[in-house]
């Protein structure tokens, strides 16, 4: 009975984790890590790779060095004989191509046996987008071949990653379809910012931070936007009360006017729709789209580069990451893969002391002002 107990808590903290890998910082690495032991294996794998493409989105394998993963992409996935395998289906390495072929082949002996890999365990799934996930797990030279209770283990676990991965790849599409919105609102220098329905700001992005840090007719004010002029701010409150009580009424364009004598600038507001549920706490209920006429965007990637010492690829990357562009638009607008990116990315962290994106573009904003403006 104890043992029975242990193994429904390990199987209940494996899918708590691949759960919380849709919206975790590093996706899967738990997950796989907990998987690797749930199985006794040495390592677990996943791999994504997006419809309409030869190349691999992303491949997972926490528990080895990122040399070796890199090495099997460049040179090792085009020849590896495990894939294609039955939708859905667990199957063993040496069931699928055979114990005396495999060792008798150049992939056996160029790669598989130089990572002391053996018994391997596979399961593919694919979605109807083309969308298609590789789950690899591997044992090292000498274990057992995996048993019947361990492949019932991973059989349990197929549908829930094919719910997982289904979910992941929904976020991303919508994250993509977002950051390309998001990108088009940076090219034309607006800021946005989100308020809830008590009229706090919950987000906002650099350029609408830039805007209310100038404090020139519009700031913010803890967390509530403020106008200069006493009576301007009691009209403005007003119109954002108006705004949330007639949801999807166009509202007249705020103009704020600017004591340093530059440009007014324009605020449009409009509501936003969420499910009635929504309609409390910390839910979006407006958007405000803020027109600056005095401002360009523009981080200069030559800047970057002879400040930060970086790449002339680095330079690009971190310059279109700090306008606002998302990784996968900055992959297609440099012609290079997504991978490649997110390679570079490590790269420039190193150089520029910081461990995430977000420190990366809130360092260019913040420490360097001066590049983020072009006046």
């Amino acid at each position: 009975m104890a043992e029975k107990a242990d193994t429904t808590a390990a199987f209940s903290r494996l899918i708590l984790a691949l759960n919380g890998a849709l919206v975790d910082g590093e996706p899967w690495r738990d997950f796989l890590l907990l998987l690797r032991d749930h199985l006794h294996a040495k390592h677990a794998t996943l791999i994504l790779t997006p419809p309409h493409t030869a190349e691999l989105g992303t491949m997972i394998t926490p528990s080895a060095p990122p040399a070796d993963v890199a090495e099997y992409l460049d040179r090792f996935l085009a020849t590896d004989p495990f894939v294609g395998l039955p939708d859905g289906q667990v199957v063993a390495l040496y069931e699928y191509v055979g114990e005396s072929e495999l060792k008798n082949s150049d992939y056996y002996r160029d790669w598989f046996e130089r990572i002391d890999g053996s018994h391997v365990m596979g399961v593919d799934i694919r979605f109807r987008s083309g969308f298609e996930a590789r789950l690899r797990i591997t044992r090292a030279p000498g274990g057992d071949v995996f048993d019947r209770e361990e492949r019932a283990r991973l059989e349990r676990v197929v549908p829930h990653l094919r719910q997982a991965v289904d979910i992941y790849q929904r976020l991303q599409t919508s994250a993509s379809e977002q950051a390309v919105m998001t990108d088009a609102v940076a090219q034309f220098a607006v800021g946005t910012v989100m308020l809830d329905h008590a009229l706090n700001v919950l987000k906002m992005n650099e350029i609408a931070a830039s805007i209310l840090a100038e404090q020139d007719g519009i700031r913010l004010i803890g967390n509530r936007l403020a106008i200069a002029s006493a009576h301007r701010d009691g009209e403005f409150r007003a119109l954002l009360k108006a705004a949330i009580a007639d949801a999807g009424k166009t509202q007249p364009v705020f103009m704020v006017e600017r004591p340093s004598g530059l440009r007014d600038i324009g605020i449009v507001v409009r509501s936003v729709s969420i499910p009635d549920f929504m309609h409390t706490g910390s839910a979006p209920a407006l958007a405000l789209f803020l027109g600056d006429p005095e401002r360009q965007a523009a981080v200069s990637g030559d800047t970057l580069r002879e400040l930060f010492g970086l790449t002339p690829t680095e330079a690009a990357i971190s310059a279109s990451l700090a306008n606002g562009t998302s990784v996968i638009e900055t992959a297609r607008r440099l012609g290079i893969a997504e991978n490649t990116v997110r390679a570079h990315l490590r790269s420039i962290f190193a150089k520029t002391g910081v461990n995430r994106q977000s420190q990366l573009v809130h360092l260019i904003h913040t420490s360097l002002p001066e590049l983020a403006l072009s006046r």
